[in-house]
């Protein structure tokens, strides 16, 4: 048995080598399908990955109060989110925290060093919501947050980026021409949410954003507010958390019992689940397109094996004529197809490998993870297309008469 699938690979190799720039030509359908196959699963469990690491951060207990992007058309004077809105949430019962949220980026400049940061103005309930720890320093007050103070505590990396080997505590920097003195600074962490990222970013008292840096979405209302970041005690209560929340909040707006809400309230829990998803569905969708590209290889071997048939006729006659049967031909043409397909899987693997490390290592752009179960699924393909699309070929060749065979010109 060994003895003949040994002849039979020899005769292949040898039919394959006879023609080498056929043979690379048709090998190279299958080479672009599973390097592509490899390269968009690594690129899809990457992404899935780097979303499911972003949405962890939040915290499955947080809840985001904001304005819909999209307000009912019933909805004709909606009332902005304020802190109004905080102070009634944080007394409803299983809130631990409620902090007002607002984004801005502004410049900064120390020394001769200038760069663009985010900046989260807040209040020092966001020190109850996320568990972040001080590096050095301490978090801004109540006090200083009622009197406007001008001072910033500063993620791990800006602090780095801005001060380098120098001690930020009790230095001044300016913020789109305000002074700030630094008060603190978080260890590393990643925290934030809704795309702020605590270690590339600084905290600044609201009221100093609202009142003296005019930070917010709305320029008409002063009292506005982008969003309130709640933390929850129990994420097994958390729906009636939610209920009791909004309640609150209909409450502050005075709607009518009747009436739409001019609110939302996101639970990052479903947020988490939702992007699973999408990632997942992705993933599936970019494995599509890369069997698309296999089936195209497919197609491409079983082609190039039919001309081959038609160009051996003579001899498959001849080995025929010597006591080769039906079966024989078509194992040889069959390992023929198989072997083309298996040398394309090779490079590809090899290919699709490179590609993924190196977007891996270096396009920060593209997170991509190689996935070593997609390696081995995209060559079992190669060599299933082979067999798939090769069989054909094989099964007509098989079926030639060897006097037909020898007749044909």
């Amino acid at each position: 048995m060994i003895d003949t699938f040994l002849s039979v690979l020899r005769i292949s190799l040898k039919a394959i080598m006879a023609n080498k720039m056929r043979a690379a030509l048709t090998s190279l359908g299958i080479v672009i399908g599973v390097a592509a196959v490899i390269t968009m699963l690594a690129v899809g469990s990457g992404t899935q990955q780097n979303m499911n690491d972003r949405f962890s951060r939040f915290g499955t207990n947080t809840l985001y109060l904001r304005q819909p992007w999209n307000l009912d058309e019933s909805i004709t004077s909606p009332k902005d989110i304020t802190m109004d809105d905080v102070r009634a949430v944080r007394n409803v019962d299983g809130v631990v925290a409620a902090a007002p949220y607002i984004s801005s980026d502004f410049s900064v400049k120390y020394g001769i060093t200038s760069t663009s940061i985010d900046v989260l103005a807040t209040d020092t309930d966001i020190f109850k919501v996320y568990d972040w720890q001080f590096e050095s320093g301490r978090p801004f007050t109540e006090r200083e947050v009622d009197t406007y103070a001008q001072v910033a505590v500063l993620g791990a990396t800006v602090a780095e980026t801005i001060f380098n080997d120098i001690d930020p505590l009790g230095k001044t920097v300016i913020f789109d021409d305000i002074p700030f003195t630094v008060i603190g600074i978080i260890k590393k962490s990643g925290q934030g949410g809704w795309g702020f990222d605590m270690d590339e970013g600084t905290l600044i008292p609201y009221t100093t954003g609202k009142v003296k840096m005019n930070t917010g979405w709305s320029s008409q209302d002063r009292r506005a507010l982008d969003r309130v970041i709640i933390r929850v005690k129990d994420i097994n209560t958390i729906e009636n958390t939610k209920e009791a929340i909004s309640n609150a909040v209909r409450n502050t707006h005075r709607i009518h019992p009747l009436g739409e809400d001019d609110f939302q309230l996101d639970d990052m829990a479903s947020w988490i689940e939702e992007a699973k998803a999408a990632s997942k569905t992705m993933s599936i969708l970019l494995g599509i397109i890369g069997a698309v590209s296999l089936l195209v290889g497919g197609i491409g071997v079983m082609n190039i094996m039919l001309v081959s048939v038609t160009e051996r006729t003579r001899e498959i006659g001849i080995r025929m004529a010597i006591g080769a049967t039906s079966a024989d031909i078509r194992l040889q043409f069959l390992a023929e197809a198989v072997t083309l397909s298996c040398i394309g899987g090779i490079i590809g693997v090899l290919i699709g490998v490179g590609i993924s490390l190196f977007i891996e290592a270096h396009a920060t752009n593209i997170p991509a993870q190689l996935n070593i179960f997609s390696i081995f699924v995209s060559f079992g393909f190669s060599a299933a297309t082979g067999i798939f699309f090769g069989y054909y070929p094989a099964y007509k060749a098989s079926k030639l008469t060897p006097i037909d065979a020898l007749r044909y010109e």
